[in-house]
């Protein structure tokens, strides 16, 4: 009895320290701007050409990915995680990049 009560805590312990999968947050909670609400935010994001708020499968060309950015940043917006799409790597290269390395 002693071995099956110990093995079943193991167990538990075992289960206890594990995390379920956490999918990285959404585009829409990584923009802000002082004074504006997450409503704000995702309408300003919506006016800006956003379609998929979360960011999770978007397969449109860099140059649409890289207006819509610039759209929200030339609004007044930043990003909380301080990301800057043009200066990441080749993406640079595109023409909406211009002025903006």
């Amino acid at each position: 009895m002693f071995k099956i009560t110990v093995m079943l805590s193991l167990c538990l312990l075992a289960l206890g320290a594990c995390t379920p999968f956490q999918p990285p947050p959404g585009s829409y909670t990584q923009w802000k701007k002082k004074g504006v609400s997450q409503q704000g935010v995702d309408e300003a994001m919506r006016a800006c050409g956003y379609t998929n708020l979360d960011g999770v499968g978007d397969k449109s060309p860099i140059d649409v990915v890289l207006t819509r950015f610039y759209c929200m940043k030339d609004a007044g917006f930043t990003r909380k995680d301080n990301l800057d799409l043009c200066k990441e790597g080749r993406i640079g290269e595109s023409p909406v990049c211009e002025g903006r390395r």
